[in-house]
């Protein structure tokens, strides 16, 4: 574990974990989130980040400032983390253009509606919507999702979806450290409650029940590990051996593999949760990234 993975993780079991004990305060997390770090919002040399609105869907939509102006022959969608109830695309500026630095690719960030305001299936009804946009608008497109703790189980509750809808399917689906069984029966969730530098096992519980608002924690679209995975696009997944999600991550995979999934799982030691969006911090992010870009290379996505 690099010096900067330690730093980050102290400082997260510092601000972040210690208040996870304490009643959740949306509006001072949200606060919080309004306006980040600099460094988090810069937008290096090369790279655009383009705010767009089409069709009552809002993104972000991170790319390289030399992209060919023609339509793209491939995109990510993706979705952020965030519990349902807090982050936007701007939060995770970073990883949209870690990614497409990692694959060449514009990426589309969806700032999709949230909790409590907008409980379970909002932010699933707009993934999806923003899914059928893409393909309208880019008809030729390979489209990746992608996305991070909920929204990586966001991504796989999409992939789905589109499934089920009779949409054209995703070229594939990248994950870190997705938030599958929002019912939180992992035994990870309690084994790594010390270990974990971001979370308790309460305030995951809490975050879930602010997204649900008294629906079923295994309805299979705001947990696709209860979902039918057969069919799904090939997956990239990524989890840290000592985070609470840890069992979301495997047992959605050993689900995917017996349905006849191609998947592969990233595991690795002592990192922080989502540890791959802090591309602009750590070296262990941008080692995740040369995961990226071989598994874009092997599905046939990049520019």
């Amino acid at each position: 574990m690099s010096w900067q993975a330690w730093a980050l993780g102290s400082a997260f079991r510092l601000v972040l974990k210690r208040r996870s004990d304490k009643p959740l305060n949306l509006n001072l997390l949200r606060a919080s989130m309004r306006n980040p770090p600099k460094r988090a919002l810069r937008i290096p040399k090369g790279f655009t980040v383009t705010p767009v609105e089409t069709e009552g869907l809002a993104f972000e939509v991170a790319d390289k400032a030399a992209a060919p102006a023609s339509a793209p022959d491939a995109l990510v969608l993706y979705l952020h983390g965030g519990g349902y109830f807090y982050g936007s695309p701007r939060t995770h500026r970073q990883i949209l253009i870690g990614l497409v630095k990692a694959m060449g690719v514009p990426v589309w960030g969806l700032d999709y509606r949230l909790a409590p305001e907008h409980p379970f299936p909002a932010a699933v009804e707009d993934a999806v919507a923003a899914y059928r946009c893409l393909v309208q608008k880019f008809p030729a497109a390979r489209i990746v999702l992608a996305g991070d703790s909920a929204g990586g189980g966001l991504a796989l509750v999409t992939a789905a979806e589109i499934r089920d809808q009779g949409l054209p399917a995703p070229a594939g689906i990248i994950a870190f450290s997705p938030w599958t069984d929002l019912a939180a029966t992992g035994s990870s969730v309690d084994a790594n409650a010390r270990s974990c530098a971001m979370f308790r096992p309460a305030g995951l519980r809490k975050a879930a029940d602010v997204y649900l608002a008294g629906q079923d924690a295994c309805d299979p679209r705001a947990s696709p590990l209860y979902a039918d995975l057969a069919g799904l696009p090939p997956m990239l997944l990524f989890a840290s051996r000592h985070e609470l999600l840890l069992d979301d991550t495997l047992r959605l995979a050993e689900k995917a593999k017996a349905a006849g999934v191609d998947v592969e799982v990233v595991l690795r030691d002592r990192l922080l949760h989502v540890w791959p969006i802090f591309v602009h911090l750590l070296p262990e992010a941008r080692e995740a990234m040369q995961d990226v870009t071989r598994f874009a290379h092997r599905i046939g996505v990049s520019r």
